[in-house]
């Protein structure tokens, strides 16, 4: 078991790290400098946010100095379903049981056997449950209310989640009956168009990645924080087509988003859409395929003075 699991294991412990872990960033940091430091710790020197190049430059820029109220909504779990029922249909959107806003409102015991619990205004906080009937309630019950009672931007410092309601969606559970997760499918679109795309394998377990383009040829050394290399590739997925138009059709009011899609039988849905991936600074770390991703990336116009949030922090 590694260190990050073993660690997300003991809740308390894991909690405890992360109420931390906020509190000192938070502190000593700014969101320009805390930015800067995650991509020095990743590259070995400070970005070049005067002239920016790279993929991760172009990212960090970008959460600086533009702001698009469109953002919120498609990064919120919950509201995002609207813009993707108006874009692509609802057929694309998985099932979902209820959406809480706080921690009275949930009754497990209620749900069907197996469900995904997410936090709609976060990344990564979910939890999957194959089967309920080895679901610890009293834990789940306290890590939800962890998720309720905090608002993430103060832990990575995306701003669009600063501005949204902290509620927990509860949907249908789209894996295997063993608990093994499908494969998702990363779109990393640019102006409308996807470029590459990311297969991410058994996300709880060992977790996995292997980068293609668009053509289904293996991408190696971009030196992707969970890459691994295939002794034989994965079999091209016979609807691509159909998943590269529905990213396509996502995508296409953003300079950059990343449109993350599971395929199930030849059924496609919609996982989320993500702004600023890795936080900002963690997937490639090779500089070259970086700079190969930053050259697809037209810079919105800096607009951070001038405009001003409707919504209220939340």
């Amino acid at each position: 078991m590694n260190a990050r699991k073993l660690l997300k294991e003991n809740l308390t412990i894991y909690i405890t790290y992360l109420l931390l872990k906020k509190l000192w960033y938070m502190s000593l940091y700014n969101d320009r400098d805390f930015f800067i430091k995650k991509y020095k710790k990743t590259y070995g020197v400070n970005p070049n946010l005067e002239d920016p190049k790279t993929f991760y430059e172009k990212l960090i820029w970008s959460m600086l100095n533009h702001r698009n109220e469109l953002y919120i909504k498609c990064s919120d779990k919950f509201d995002v379903r609207e813009y993707v029922k108006m874009k692509v249909g609802d057929e694309y959107l998985i099932k979902y049981y209820a959406v809480y806003n706080n921690i009275g409102e949930i009754e497990l015991n209620k749900l069907p056997d197996s469900f995904a619990l997410k936090a709609t205004h976060a990344s990564g906080w979910n939890l999957i449950c194959a089967n309920k009937r080895k679901l610890n309630f009293r834990k789940t019950l306290r890590l939800l209310k962890f998720w309720l009672s905090h608002n993430y931007y103060e832990f990575d410092r995306e701003w669009p989640y600063n501005y949204m309601p902290k509620r927990v969606i509860c949907e249908e559970y789209i894996g295997a009956k063993d608990g093994t997760v499908p494969i998702d499918y990363k779109f990393f679109c640019f102006n409308g168009e996807p470029k590459i795309i990311e297969l991410h394998m058994d996300r709880y377990t060992n977790h996995t990645c292997f980068i293609y383009d668009t053509e289904w040829n293996l991408i190696n050394e971009t030196n992707s924080y969970f890459e691994h290399y295939l002794a034989k590739d994965f079999q091209k997925p016979g609807n691509l087509d159909q998943m590269m138009d529905v990213a396509r059709k996502l995508s296409r009011d953003f300079e950059h988003v990343r449109i993350d899609l599971y395929n199930i039988g030849g059924k496609i849905y919609f996982g989320e859409m993500t702004f600023f991936c890795g936080g900002g600074v963690d997937y490639f770390s090779c500089i070259k395929f970086n700079q190969v991703v930053g050259s697809w990336f037209n810079l919105p116009k800096a607009n951070i003075n001038s405009h001003k949030m409707k919504l209220e922090n939340v």
